[in-house]
């Protein structure tokens, strides 16, 4: 199982206040609050922290189907751009890619696995499926009534986990397929 997120640097400048009061404490631990505050990047900090607990959650919402807001219940351990994030007694294995445009966060179940997910980044437009779908010659991704999202083998239509994420003007796909 894998996830992934994508934050928009420029985009979450706009569209979120994470200084205003009592939005870290919604969506981080009094310990991940502390690592934020004494940063010399608590911005960066911040979207990577946030990137690492959405990935993992991907990986949850599609083992389980259900959607839940509870970002303050996934706890993260960073070293360097990798880290380790702990929901209800499992860990869950990120990778992040971080720069002063973007960050975006690979999760997996397992940590070896990490290498072996490939990324396709694109700009985001409203029709990105419709792009993507078009552009491969051997794959196609469809979601499901829940918006999860499988790639299909074009030939034998045999499914696949994929993950998708886009903020801003990126999007990031996720597959341990070549994409």
């Amino acid at each position: 199982m894998l996830g992934n997120d994508i934050v928009d640097l420029d985009a979450a400048k706009i569209q979120s206040n994470w200084k205003r009061n009592g939005y870290l404490a919604k969506i981080f631990s009094a310990e991940e609050q502390a690592q934020i505050l004494a940063s010399n990047h608590p911005n960066q900090l911040v979207w990577l922290l946030w990137s690492m607990k959405e990935a993992t959650y991907k990986i949850i919402n599609r083992e389980s189907s259900k959607r839940f807001y509870s970002p303050n219940k996934f706890y993260c351990s960073l070293k360097g751009t990798n880290g380790i994030v702990r929901f209800e007694g499992q860990n869950y294995y990120t990778k992040s890619v971080v720069n002063e445009r973007l960050i975006h966060t690979i999760a997996s179940v397992k940590k070896e696995n990490l290498p072996l997910i490939q990324t396709h980044y694109a700009k985001n437009k409203p029709n990105y499926l419709l792009a993507f779908n078009a552009a491969s010659a051997n794959y196609f991704i469809e979601k499901n009534a829940m918006g999860i999202p499988s790639l299909i083998n074009k030939n034998n239509r045999e499914r696949y986990a994929v993950s998708i994420s886009h903020h801003g003007a990126y999007l990031a796909i996720c597959s341990h397929f070549l994409l």
